[in-house]
């Protein structure tokens, strides 16, 4: 579980240029793979570009020549020069790669955001992935996803210009919860809305660190000075699930929906009685992980699956033992509701050149080659384990980590396998393994069983939603986000909120925006869902 490793937040875009050098270390087993890249006569030696990005590209380098031991692989085994740009998903990325394709160089195969790729295509930059990207040329790839995915994906029905970068299904969002303030206060885990009310007022206003100081406070969020988050329970003990979801043939907008009013009334209720930390609205993220390491408050949310496991050394869990050895943080879904968050939908994916399938349609091909590899037994563990007999040893479909010679070629060298593994997840049980980690014990396992085991539902189908033309969902948000704050702390009440909503739905485009989501997710859908009101 190599995601243990903590990454910075900056990142400083790197090219990966030349043959690798005849003397680098290479891989234990010999590769074997696809039937054009192991024929007898290797086919001509070609130049291939890629810009990749993830959110686990922060502070990552690829590492000298004679280190990097996938690179070597790849340009032996499928007789390539592989040139790859990455950095962590964000602004700097878009630039950069934009930068590039003003000056004529758009990447023979590149990642890309979903609204992003709706601008590259409609800007002729992409090329037809129908004759590349098929189950017969990357078989591997649809153990993964399957074609009526990828179908669905198109913006629009009968083209075919984006592939679905796979992505991690399931997600591990929860709630987590100091088990041992809830002993010395005599407490049960809440299961209620009301029993959670009163747990976060004892945590408040009882000393349930016993320090004999008023320094508590029952929650904390991040608000990053704009944002009312998810992370409030408010918002799911009023069935608003993540950020949109379909309820009764009808696409739902949680964060506009008209129960809004309800969640702002009930956040000032907590924020009244004083149970919620007074830093949240300016708090940056992170920051409230930060209090609750320091014993300042005894709840908050998370997505993150290693958040308070003994195995993550700058774990929540880990800091707070480090200040009070009774620390005992546990997941918690504290609330009478059918489902707890939703699973991941995809939200990347995988653009080719327009001007490389043209002119030469021979890199794309070995492309899908590589990445037929990248997403198949051999590649997958390669990028994401190592070398087999030096990081891991494989019995049968059992891996189990060589942690120590993980740790120091490739956690500490800078995390650089996720340059490589920017394809695919890290969910073996998809090829059928077990990953056995040695530094996650049975107390880590066990939170992780728990919190992977809450249920999630399926928010939508896998379709990009993206807003008409002329309109940006992100000026949306931004004037959306400005009305929930406005009625937490300046009405202090939800009473407003359906004058805002309207604003927001006629001043602001918002139902312009959301006739044309349902209009999309119609044409997956086969048009079940109603209009959008």
């Amino acid at each position: 579980m190599k995601k243990l490793v903590v990454i910075g937040l900056a990142a400083t875009i790197v090219t990966l240029t030349g043959c690798s050098d005849s003397k680098s270390t290479t891989s234990t087993s010999t590769p074997t793979g696809s039937t054009n890249a192991s024929a007898t006569a290797k086919p001509e030696k070609l130049t291939l570009n890629w810009s990749v990005t993830s959110g686990n590209l922060a502070n990552v380098n690829l590492p000298a020549a004679d280190k990097d031991f996938v690179k070597k692989a790849i340009e032996e085994k499928f007789n390539v020069d592989l040139k790859i740009d990455y950095m962590m998903n964000g602004k700097e990325y878009y630039d950069k790669l934009n930068a590039t394709m003003a000056g004529g160089n758009v990447p023979d195969m590149f990642i890309s955001g979903g609204a992003e790729s709706q601008k590259y295509i409609s800007d002729g930059i992409t090329g037809n992935l129908a004759p590349f990207l098929t189950k017969a040329a990357v078989p591997n790839y649809f153990k993964w996803v399957s074609e009526d995915e990828v179908n669905a994906y198109q913006i629009k029905q009968g083209e075919f210009f984006r592939g679905m970068n796979i992505f991690p299904r399931n997600t591990y969002a929860a709630w987590h919860i100091r088990q041992d303030w809830l002993d010395k206060l005599g407490l049960k885990a809440p299961k209620t809305y009301d029993e959670l009310t009163k747990v976060m007022v004892a945590f408040t206003k009882n000393d349930p660190d016993g320090n004999g100081k008023n320094d508590t406070f029952g929650f904390s969020a991040a608000g990053n000075g704009a944002n009312l988050p998810f992370d409030f329970p408010q918002w799911l003990n009023n069935g608003l699930v993540a950020d949109f979801m379909i309820t009764n043939n009808t696409y739902i907008d949680n964060r506009t929906d008209l129960k809004v009013e309800k969640v702002i009334d009930q956040v000032v209720d907590w924020i009244n009685q004083g149970v919620v930390d007074p830093d949240w609205f300016l708090n940056k993220p992170g920051a409230q992980l930060d209090k609750a390491s320091q014993g300042k408050v005894g709840m908050f949310f998370s997505g993150d699956k290693t958040t308070i496991l003994d195995s993550n050394p700058t774990s929540v869990a880990n800091r707070s033992k480090a200040l009070d050895p009774k620390a005992n943080w546990v997941p918690i879904f504290p609330l009478n509701q059918p489902i707890i968050w939703k699973n991941n939908v995809a939200v990347d994916t995988i653009l080719i050149s327009k001007t490389t399938a043209e002119k030469t349609p021979d890199k794309i091909k070995r492309s899908m080659e590589i990445l037929n590899w990248l997403t198949g037994d051999e590649g997958f563990l390669l990028t994401h384990y190592g070398q087999e007999g030096k990081h891991y040893t494989k019995d049968g479909k059992k891996i189990t980590l060589n942690v120590a010679n993980f740790e120091a070629d490739i956690a500490k060298a800078g995390n650089w396998l996720n340059v490589y593994n920017a394809f695919v997840p890290d969910e073996p049980k998809v090829l059928g393994y077990e990953l056995v980690d040695p530094r996650i014990n049975d107390h880590d396992r066990a939170i992780l069983k728990t919190v992977e085991s809450y249920p999630k539902h399926d928010a939508l189908p896998p379709v990009s939603l993206v807003p008409p033309a002329g309109i940006n969902i992100g000026d949306f948000r931004k004037e959306m986000s400005k009305y929930h704050i406005k009625g937490v702390l300046e009405d202090k009440s939800g009473k407003n909120w359906p004058q805002y909503r309207e604003e927001l739905m006629t001043k602001f485009k918002g139902r312009d925006i959301f006739t044309e989501y349902t209009k999309i997710l119609n044409t997956a859908l086969k048009n079940k869902l109603n209009d959008f009101k």
